[in-house]
């Protein structure tokens, strides 16, 4: 068996062009490059790539929380791998990395959402220190 050999990088525009090949599966849908730029634009956005032979086959996008009556926070938005990429190790090691950064940007709290039947992603959370709680959740259309 082989082993997987990964890099992981933090996406800014300067590196677009580590998005050229993305595993089937790893996004919701195909990236705009409009929404690309306007997104790595704001510094509060991070998104972060797994990539293998130079395809992205994980990505994590988080989001700053700054308040002004509590400490900062981050917001895990997104965690994905390619639908031939899952089970081996990718989405944990996005999270650790998400984790390193957050410490070293002073972050002291990460929070995150996700479906109570998302059994692979309920599993990879359980993983990490954590504290659960239930929430619920509105959607709004205008």
């Amino acid at each position: 068996m082989s082993t997987l050999t990964l890099s992981t990088h933090w996406i800014d525009a300067a590196n677009t062009h580590l998005l050229k090949s993305i595993a089937p599966g790893t996004f919701d849908h195909a990236i705009d490059p409009a929404r690309l730029k306007r997104y790595l634009a704001n510094p509060a956005n991070w998104m972060g790539v797994a990539i293998h032979n130079n395809i992205v086959v994980g990505m994590v996008m988080a989001v700053i929380h700054t308040h002004p009556d509590k400490p900062t926070e981050l917001f895990l938005d997104e965690i994905g791998t390619g639908d031939d990429w899952r089970r081996k190790g990718i989405a944990r090691s996005l999270m650790q990395k998400v984790f390193e950064r957050a410490d070293a940007e002073g972050i002291d709290e990460i929070w995150l959402g996700t479906e109570p039947d998302n059994d692979a992603a309920n599993g990879l959370y359980q993983g990490f220190k954590h504290e659960r709680e239930d929430a619920v959740i509105y959607y709004f259309d205008w």
